[in-house]
Parts: C-alpha cells; structure tokens; sequence
C-alpha cells in the first residue's frame, strides 16, 4: 500500500501505563487522546525548548481536541474539557507520559 504525502490533521492515540494502589500493586490504565497532529517543526517552535511541566501542560491543552476511556470519582465516563484533562494531569508522571504518546504516534513506526 503506498502512502499519501497529505494526512490527517488529527491523530488518535493510546496512553498506556500502571499506578500503584493502596497495597503497591501495580494497576493497569489506558485511555485515549485525539489531538492535532504537529510536525516535529511546528511541536519545536511551540515548546521552544522549553520541557518543563508547565510548558509541556500548556503544549498539551493546546493540542488535545478529546479523549475516551477517562472516568470520574464516580466511575461513570467523564466529558472532556481543557480543565478536565488538567485535572488528569495531575496524577504524577500522567502528563509525560501522554506526551511521549503523541509524540511517537504522531509518526510513523516500523510494521512488525
């Protein structure tokens, strides 16, 4: 199959990860981003080499058009916001991890 040189300006994307619970157990997550797909130019110039949290907060809420698999306190799926995400975002380590998603999603990867 050959590949177009115009795709799509959306990418959706996995997040895939553990967090420990209460007794140190390792507990599986996923959940889905759709985001704007960025060159590696455009990523660049919008974080101007800056990597740090904030930065990387901003960047993120800039791009992110909606999300899936995310629930509430009350286990019931929860609507995506801007001030929703920022809210997830808070879980350490979240926020870097969606990052390095998108940014190896965003391209392309060798088939198995």
């Amino acid at each position: 199959m050959a590949i177009k040189i115009v795709i799509s300006d959306t990418v959706g994307f996995k997040v895939k990860g553990t967090i420990n619970d209460a007794a140190g157990v390792a507990q599986p997550f996923d959940f889905g981003l759709t985001a704007k797909r960025l060159t590696n130019e455009q990523i660049d110039t919008k974080l101007g080499g800056d990597f740090t949290e904030p930065s990387i907060l901003a960047f993120m809420a800039d791009i992110t058009e909606g999300w899936s698999a995310v629930r509430g306190d009350d286990d019931k799926p929860l609507a995506y916001s801007e001030e929703n995400l920022r809210e997830l975002c808070k879980i350490p380590g979240l926020l870097f991890l969606a990052f390095k998603c998108y940014r190896e999603e965003t391209g392309v990867k060798a088939k198995n």
